[in-house]
């Protein structure tokens, strides 16, 4: 089965590269593509302010009321991911909104279809002074926390980070409980954001999505050459504890933000270039590093890396991410506990919509578009071991269609089938229809 996933996902690879443009029917605004204008304008409009600013005093008074109003009123820059708004607080410089998800899940055989009010999440953003910024989600999940009739439920800090910008965004230095820069699909994970509502198995047992830890770090962009761009984010944490398991991944291996099983401290850090190519309109190529002492005698390593691309060529949409961590047990250790998981998915989408139908109803407007995903996976926890647990060996292939009416706002359907060499797992057992509407606000 693995093979002929890997198979399927290689295939869908070539279609991509191979197919020709189009000029589709649709619109191109992407949330992700909408992100990366927003950070190049801002670049670009930072450069011609600070040399307009250089002009002689009694030239640029005028300039400097303009440019302040419309920094104080107008723009939100350095937007992690759109849907942030104006609330008209502090003289507009703070800024709040957020993201809601709501699914309907039916999990397979023996699961009763439900309804699952999955996140609640409220985003907010300051530019507390010149170069200095603050921005923080909070996450509820389940409803919140305390009524006893709620279960499997939260509220959680998703992230807190306080920047100070000290070389004009190449190098900026945040501190708080930050964002871990562990794989591509940490950093957008945000439910209107992707295409499919659940996220990929190697974002959640290996990154660990939404991961985020106290600590330090730095983050920046470079433009090395003319049209290339290189984007760095490194964060030194608490990291991992004692926790890995066959089971969950690396998620029972998460410290808390107010103390540390050791003295030493990880290091997380992610690169990503941007070059410019006339085959897509969009290519990223990002690689991720990890490296950090987990045992409470801080002795024993855990160390690992990714591999993540996202591309864009007219309507069709390539994600792809690789995985790998290794883990050093003790002497004599059981098979049981892992020394070696991995993961992968590579996630195809094609967007479109039909022009006659624009205007005809008051959800079909310029934004609109549909979508087709199609998503293969594989997660192994375990390299001494084979189908120990449901998730140790797991592969998943999901078809799904999305709606956007317009870019914030999506409802999404999809089937994913599973396979598990669990000891006694039935084929199509878990295979999972699902259905969510997710939208920022």
């Amino acid at each position: 089965m693995r093979a002929r996933i890997l198979l399927l996902s290689l295939q869908a690879v070539l279609v991509f590269l191979a197919e020709p443009a189009k000029a589709a029917e649709t619109s191109d605004l992407k949330l992700e593509d909408v992100v990366r204008r927003q950070g190049a304008q801002i670049r670009k409009l930072t450069a011609e302010v600070e040399h307009l600013r250089k002009r002689p005093a009694d030239d640029r008074s005028a300039l400097d009321q303009e440019v302040k109003r419309y920094l104080a009123a107008d723009t939100t820059p350095g937007e992690r991911a759109p849907g942030s708004r104006k609330s008209g607080l502090v003289g507009g410089l703070v800024r709040l909104g957020g993201y809601f998800s709501l699914e309907y899940r039916d999990d397979g055989e023996g699961a009763k279809g439900e309804f699952d009010f999955h996140r609640l999440v409220l985003k907010v953003q300051s530019d507390v002074g010149e170069g200095i910024r603050f921005e923080t989600e909070i996450e509820i999940e389940g409803g919140g926390a305390g009524p006893e009739f709620l279960d499997d439920n939260e509220i959680l800090v998703e992230y807190a980070e306080l920047s100070f910008d000290l070389v004009e965004d190449k190098l900026i230095f945040k501190v708080g409980a930050l964002l871990v820069p562990w794989g591509r699909f940490n950093q957008f994970h945000d439910d209107p954001l992707n295409e499919l509502t659940d996220r990929p198995l190697v974002a959640r047992r290996i990154a660990a999505a939404a991961f985020d830890q106290p600590g330090v770090g730095i983050e920046g962009t470079f433009e090395p050459l003319e049209g290339w761009f290189l984007d760095y984010d490194v964060a030194l944490v608490q990291g991992f504890a004692d926790g890995f398991s066959t089971s969950g991944g690396v998620r029972g291996a998460r410290q808390g933000f107010r103390s540390d099983n050791n003295e030493n401290k990880q290091v997380f850090g992610r690169f990503v270039v941007s070059p410019p190519l006339e085959a897509v309109d969009v290519l990223e190529l990002g690689a991720s590093f990890t490296y950090g002492k987990y045992d409470a005698a801080g002795q024993l390593s855990d160390y690992g890396f990714g591999l993540d691309l996202f591309a864009k060529r007219g309507p069709f949409q390539v994600t792809a991410e690789y995985m790998n961590l290794r883990i050093e047990q003790p002497a004599g250790a059981a098979d049981s506990q892992p020394r070696r998981m991995d993961g992968w998915y590579v996630e195809v989408s094609y967007h479109f919509f039909p022009a006659p139908w624009r205007g005809k109803h008051g959800l079909f407007g310029e934004e609109s578009t549909f979508a087709l995903i199609v998503r293969v996976e594989g997660l192994d926890l375990n390299d001494r071991t084979r189908g120990t647990t449901f998730r140790d060996d797991l592969d998943q292939v999901t078809f799904g269609f999305d709606f956007r009416p317009v870019q914030r706002t999506v409802f999404k359907i999809s089937y994913t089938f599973v396979d598990s060499d669990a000891a006694g797992f039935g084929g199509g057992a878990a295979d999972r229809f699902l259905m969510s509407w997710a939208s920022y606000f």
